[in-house]
């Protein structure tokens, strides 16, 4: 009868699940960082393409990034508009308006122009969480 040895699978085992312990910590992190950045990235577009007399700065600091949420055996987070303005206006109707326009009304897309922009800069602060876990920082 033949005989099966190998040496070095428990330490790849171990290494494997090491790996996994380190992404569970670090995806919720590397969210809420990828977040942040996303959030700024957005109130800068809404601060530099609406000024004027009517822009009141609610849209722009109504920004959020909401808590992480698990999603198709997945983890997400969203950066959206939240709450409502002075005016009793929902913030998300009034950014929804902006980006896609009506009929009296062009469109100004705010959202496709932060989230286009800042996606290099959220894939790395991302990488960098990610980074920081595997160095055991």
């Amino acid at each position: 009868m033949a005989k099966f040895n190998v040496v070095g699978l428990d330490d790849l085992q171990n290494s494997m699940l090491r790996q996994e312990q380190i992404a569970t910590e670090a995806v919720p992190e590397m969210l809420k960082a990828g977040g942040a950045v996303m959030q700024k990235a957005q109130e800068d577009e809404i601060t530099s393409t609406f000024k004027g007399d009517r822009s009141t700065g609610d849209l722009a600091k109504s920004i959020v990034v909401s808590k992480v949420k698990d999603k198709d055996s997945g983890k997400m987070v969203e950066v959206y508009p939240d709450g409502k303005d002075r005016h009793g206006v929902r913030n998300a109707t009034k950014g929804f308006v902006l980006q896609y326009g009506r009929s009296n009304m062009p469109a100004r897309p705010w959202f496709t122009a932060a989230n286009t922009k800042a996606a290099d800069d959220v894939n790395a602060e991302m990488r960098r969480v990610w980074e920081e876990k595997q160095d055991g920082r």
